[in-house]
């Protein structure tokens, strides 16, 4: 497997054998993106995408991301010029690069607390994420990455109000949806198993955080890679470990 790092935007797009050195951060500048390929045509495919950039105002995106973001999204023509099949996995805070990594990533979120990165699966998602700097809220407004909870306000009625449900993120009760006792709850699956992914639904955690904490998983070895940067979000310690041993019961009754 090759390693070529496709440069988009900036003063030198290109392939090249070598990442450039590019920090994340608020005061960072969007551009230029860089794709790390496993291959030499993926890596001239990704190249393909330096024209549409241009078109779309990649040369103003460090004054304007938001603007480069919305025309990025809106676009029609990014999954057919760069056609590889995801996951794509946005790093923007890593050990040393930031970087889109097309199928693999670990060594720069491995023991990493304070990496900042999202799977996702349309490569048209990672660059927005990118360019937006892992504001999944801005994200979710544009219709891309996980969308952000729908929000029911209370049923007016003489009668006591009943919670439905709690909303919550990992540092808490964000918001209340209230309800029926008989309206039946859909889950969705999501990659750790049946059992783990019911539990954070039922327990009102958010589509961001639980995506949030898929990835986490994916790049665990262990419970203390996948506790650290978790307690560090807010999520108790307890809860934690846990749903570690909630996820891998899952995996060993092969739900």
């Amino acid at each position: 497997m090759e390693n070529l790092y496709t440069v988009l935007g900036g003063s030198t797009p290109g392939v090249f054998n070598h990442s450039p050195f590019l920090v994340g951060g608020a005061s960072a500048p969007v551009m230029p993106i860089v794709i790390k390929c496993t291959s030499e045509p993926e890596a001239k495919a990704a190249l393909g995408l330096q024209p549409l950039f241009k078109k779309l105002g990649s040369e103003t995106a460090n004054e304007r991301p938001e603007d480069f973001a919305t025309a990025l999204a809106e676009s029609s023509q990014i999954s057919d010029i760069f056609a590889t099949q995801g996951p794509f996995y946005a790093v923007y805070l890593g050990k040393t690069q930031r970087a889109i990594y097309v199928r693999t990533f670990k060594p720069q979120v491995h023991e990493f607390m304070f990496a900042k990165f999202r799977r996702l699966e349309s490569i048209k998602e990672a660059l927005v994420y990118m360019v937006l700097k892992g504001n999944m809220q801005k994200m979710s407004a544009m219709g891309l990455g996980l969308p952000a909870p729908k929000t029911q306000s209370p049923e007016k009625s003489s009668k006591a109000k009943i919670i439905y449900s709690h909303i919550r993120d990992f540092t808490g009760i964000t918001n209340t949806i209230y309800g029926s006792t008989s309206q039946a709850p859909t889950y969705a699956s999501y990659g750790f198993g049946k059992h783990a992914s019911y539990y954070l639904q039922a327990h009102g955690y958010d589509e961001d955080s639980i995506g949030t904490i898929e990835t986490l998983w994916m790049a665990s070895k262990d419970v203390d890679e996948f506790l650290k940067p978790l307690i560090s979000r807010g999520m108790p310690a307890t809860e934690v470990q846990w749903l570690w041993d909630l996820i891998h019961h899952d995996d060993n009754c092969g739900f």
